[in-house]
């Protein structure tokens, strides 16, 4: 009877745990929603004179936010105030960015990308909840190719400068990307387990943000393979 009691309490404290991760997610993602409307349409010559002006420019903020990530990951257990307040600035930094990726298609390739990067991860992520399977291996090679990924990708922009290559990595990134989704779901119900229900919010901010950048990059290699530029 104390066994059936304690799988319950655990079942509804890892529920309540995968609501706060989730919430946090669309906390994120609706910040850099809105800030990306408003960096990309009201304030469209500004955010691009601020670009230009920045250190390295786009490179630059991308740099910027790569740090924001690794300083969350670092400070997640030990400062939960400093770990969200970082995740809200990365989600307005990213709002930016996106903005002017966004200025380059119109909206239609935008509404479709964004309906079916949110088809894919919601599919994903429930494939990654409800299985019983250890998706481990499925995150080291995700992670593995995702390194190559990025590589390549910063080969093919300084480099070869080829559109069939961003084409491959865009399809690539998208068959990664659903393995590494399904992979940080199971991960949220392991890494509660491991700490016996007492990750906290900073644990539950850097599994959100695990969340945003896989729904994110779903979006944007969906974008590159199917959009139409403006």
């Amino acid at each position: 009877m104390n066994n059936m009691n304690n799988e319950t309490v655990q079942a509804q404290g890892l529920n309540r745990f995968y609501s706060k991760v989730y919430l946090f997610f669309g906390l994120g993602l609706g910040i850099s929603a809105i800030s990306a409307y408003f960096f990309g349409e009201v304030f469209a010559t500004q955010t691009l004179q601020f670009i230009q002006n920045f250190p390295l420019g786009f490179t630059g903020l991308w740099l910027v936010q790569i740090v924001l990530v690794l300083v969350l990951g670092a400070k997640a257990q030990k400062n939960p105030s400093l770990t969200l307040a970082g995740y809200l600035v990365y989600s307005l930094l990213n709002g930016l960015t996106l903005s002017v990726t966004l200025m380059v298609y119109d909206f239609g390739s935008i509404a479709g990308a964004f309906i079916s990067a949110a088809v894919t991860f919601g599919v994903m992520s429930a494939f990654g909840i409800m299985t019983k399977r250890d998706l481990s291996v499925v995150g080291r090679i995700g992670y593995g190719l995702l390194i190559g990924i990025i590589i390549s990708t910063l080969l093919n922009v300084f480099i070869l400068n080829s559109q069939p290559v961003d084409f491959f990595l865009s399809i690539v990134t998208v068959f990664v990307f659903m393995g590494i989704t399904a992979y940080d779901n199971q991960r949220i119900r392991t890494t509660y387990m491991a700490t016996n229900g007492g990750a906290n919010t900073g644990v539950a901010v850097f599994m959100a943000l695990q969340l945003y950048l896989d729904f994110i990059n779903l979006f944007l290699a969906l974008l590159r393979i199917f959009g139409k530029n403006n």
